[in-house]
């Protein structure tokens, strides 16, 4: 009896064993039958590696994603990610158009995606809010910075079943550029904090080509460093410094590329730069806005001064005397 028992414990042992092969086999997901390997121009590398770039792994995203759009029907036959520039799929026999991408640079994804069913809708975006009483063909918006942003389209990868020496190496197409600037002024010590508004830029990039939206204009908002030559200057002259990455600058004549700035003391004070639109359209691929204009920024010494509306509601305290 023992013997029996025995027999029937090691046939089940077996019986597992092989359904466990044949399962490995029918999902073949560990398995990989097409390798990508992404890589960066040196135009973009050089921009993510910036010595002033905030973000946290400059040279390499956490991760990179894939479409592949199935070449007859141009229907999304597969989609995912793997970690870094390089990564397995599998994906049934056939030819493929393969959409590479990423803007996974820092912990906060600024990038949004639309329109990814169809390779030529394929389209990034940030946050945007419509502004009122534009003008008619050209919607103009505020929009959020976006990440660095890179992408390319390989058409007809023909992928073999079984195939696992399948590599496709593809050379990132960049979507979103690194512009800065540095402004020269007088009387920093009486400013608090300094803003830039760049309007003109474009407010979205296509994934697969190189169009943009060109009835759409946008705002973006840019944090300026303050540096003080010498602190014990009373006359405050020093730098403004302001870096950002961007669609690029919409290339409709009519749209303007206007630099405005802001400056608080407890008050607004508004600075607009000279028209700077020639120079910055020729900035299509990002790089160093000149700005050969000083300014001189009046008002009360000593940094911030709150005023009354600024204050906490007044709490009624008893002095004993």
């Amino acid at each position: 009896m023992n013997r029996i028992v025995t027999l029937l414990i090691a046939l089940a042992a077996l019986l597992a064993s092989a359904g466990c092969q044949r399962k490995d086999l029918l999902e073949p997901h560990d398995h990989h039958n097409l390798y990508i390997k992404a890589k960066f121009d040196d135009h973009g590398l050089s921009q993510l590696m910036s010595n002033k770039s905030r973000y946290a792994k400059p040279g390499e995203p956490a991760s990179t994603k894939y479409i592949l759009y199935e070449k007859n029907s141009q229907k999304v036959a597969y989609k995912g990610s793997f970690d870094g520039l390089e990564g397995g799929l599998y994906a049934q026999e056939g030819i493929y158009d393969l959409l590479v991408y990423t803007t996974d640079f820092n912990e906060y994804d600024a990038n949004f995606f639309r329109g990814m069913d169809v390779k030529e809708t394929a389209e990034t975006h940030t946050r945007q809010t419509p502004l009122e009483d534009t003008r008619a063909g050209v919607l103009e918006m505020y929009m959020v910075e976006p990440d660095p942003t890179f992408s390319v389209l390989h058409e007809n990868v023909v992928v073999f079943q079984a195939e696992e020496d399948n590599v496709v190496e593809v050379e990132f197409v960049q979507k979103s550029f690194k512009y800065y600037l540095t402004i020269k002024a007088k009387g920093l010590q009486n400013i608090h904090t300094a803003k830039m508004n760049i309007s003109g830029m474009y407010t979205t990039a296509y994934l697969t080509h190189e169009e943009h939206r060109m009835d759409e204009a946008g705002i973006q908002t840019v944090e300026m460093d303050i540096t003080r030559y010498d602190l014990n200057d009373r006359t405050g002259e020093g730098e403004l410094y302001g870096e950002f990455w961007s669609f690029g600058p919409n290339q409709n004549e009519t749209v303007v590329n206007s630099i405005t700035l802001y400056f608080i003391n407890g008050d607004v004070i508004t600075m607009k730069l000279k028209d700077l639109t020639s120079q910055i359209k020729t900035l299509t691929r990002g790089g160093e806005i000149i700005v050969e204009e000083k300014l001189e920024i009046k008002g009360p010494p000593g940094g911030f001064q709150p005023g009354v509306g600024d204050w906490d509601d007044p709490t009624d305290i008893e002095i004993i005397l």
